[in-house]
């Protein structure tokens, strides 16, 4: 499997209807903290749930630690954490194996396999994959808590309700960190949430956008070029299954504005030198420069959907109505938030020993 980083190296095995599904993490030094019930409590987050957004099918995701951790600690070796599926039911794919879901990878993929079959439950390309994902991207924050940098996120977005966001508020680490609300939106949760039930009442899905945000890096991460701090966060981000769209900072914004009122200022409080807005996401030329790392993500809508859409028998040629069964989420976007927590916290921590290395 390829690996986007240059430190450390993680590798997640295993397809939606496996009997099991885990992740290897290679790279953590000998002696670092780990702790299991903090791993768990990540992971749980991800979790399906009762709520409007959720998929039926409930998991317990518990987290079993096979190797490379030994009383409470790193021992240097690769690091094994496993889950096991205990509700697995391909019966549900049974009438579709040969039908491919328009916008999943169904299609792409059994071409590329030469299988012209679909696998149950989207098999390695599914969204399932992203739970041993949050065991390594656990891991990941809890290291770099450790050295005062928080990597937390909020729900921007879903469907065509808005939030407020970095962009119309100040947001800080304790904002987000003391959001009440289960859906994590830092306003209009319950319009969101009203949102995802009107498309789940029709048979149908919503996206959404999740803003992402890093407290307490220091300056000098990262570097020019393809060793720039955006890239190596973009490339971990799009490896969450339906994030279509990355941007920092103002992001697509910046095309309508003039430069005076894009650039970041600079002041000083005569200890340390600072920018008055961070309309450049807290990167300058791929480099950290000491304010929030502030990325937002766009999530599409769910494409397994019970709404009757055409598709094409692989098997026969013909053209087909496709009606989805099978136990999906009508939103993935407060679930997917955690995965993508999970993968710019393995950015950050790769990009960081990096640093280290050239502040030895």
């Amino acid at each position: 499997m390829y690996n986007p980083f240059n430190n450390i190296k993680v590798e997640i095995y295993g397809k939606s209807h496996a009997d099991k599904i885990g992740v290897k993490l290679y790279g953590i030094e000998k002696g670092t903290p780990i702790s299991i019930e903090s791993i768990q409590a990540f992971v749980d987050r991800r979790k399906s749930g009762k709520n409007a957004w959720s998929t039926p099918r409930n998991e317990p995701d518990e987290v079993i630690i096979l190797s490379g951790v030994e009383n409470g600690f790193a021992n240097g070796e690769m690091i094994e954490g496993v889950i096991y599926n205990t509700t697995v039911r391909k019966d549900d794919y049974e009438n579709i194996k040969t039908v491919p879901r328009p916008s999943h990878a169904d299609f792409a993929s059994a071409i590329k396999d030469k299988t012209m079959r679909c696998e149950s439950g989207g098999g390695r390309f599914s969204g399932r994959l992203t739970a041993p994902l949050c065991i390594a991207g656990g891991i990941a924050k809890d290291i770099l808590l450790s050295r005062g940098i928080k990597v937390l996120s909020y729900v921007r977005e879903i469907g065509d309700v808005s939030g407020d966001s970095y962009l119309t508020k100040e947001v800080t680490a304790d904002v987000i960190e003391n959001i009440p609300t289960e859906l994590k939106a830092l306003s209009s949760a319950d319009e969101m949430e009203k949102a995802v039930l009107e498309a789940k009442s029709d048979g149908d899905s919503v996206g959404g956008r999740v803003d992402l945000m890093v407290f307490g890096l220091p300056i000098g991460v990262g570097d020019n070029l393809f060793l720039g701090l955006e890239g190596r966060i973009s490339t971990a981000l799009f490896g969450v299954p339906a994030v279509k769209g990355v941007e920092f900072g103002l992001g697509f914004g910046f095309c309508g504005e003039k430069g005076s009122f894009a650039n970041d200022e600079f002041d000083t409080d005569g200890k340390k030198i600072f920018t008055t807005t961070n309309n450049s996401g807290g990167i300058n030329g791929g480099i950290s420069n000491g304010m929030p790392i502030t990325v937002s993500v766009a999530i599409r809508p769910t494409p397994s959907i019970s709404k009757t859409q055409n598709s094409v028998d692989l098997k026969t040629g013909e053209k087909v109505l496709l009606s989805v069964k099978g136990r999906h989420d009508a939103c993935i976007v407060p679930r997917a938030q955690v995965a993508l927590e999970a993968s710019l916290a393995l950015a950050i921590l790769d990009a960081i020993i990096d640093f280290d290395k050239e502040n030895i």
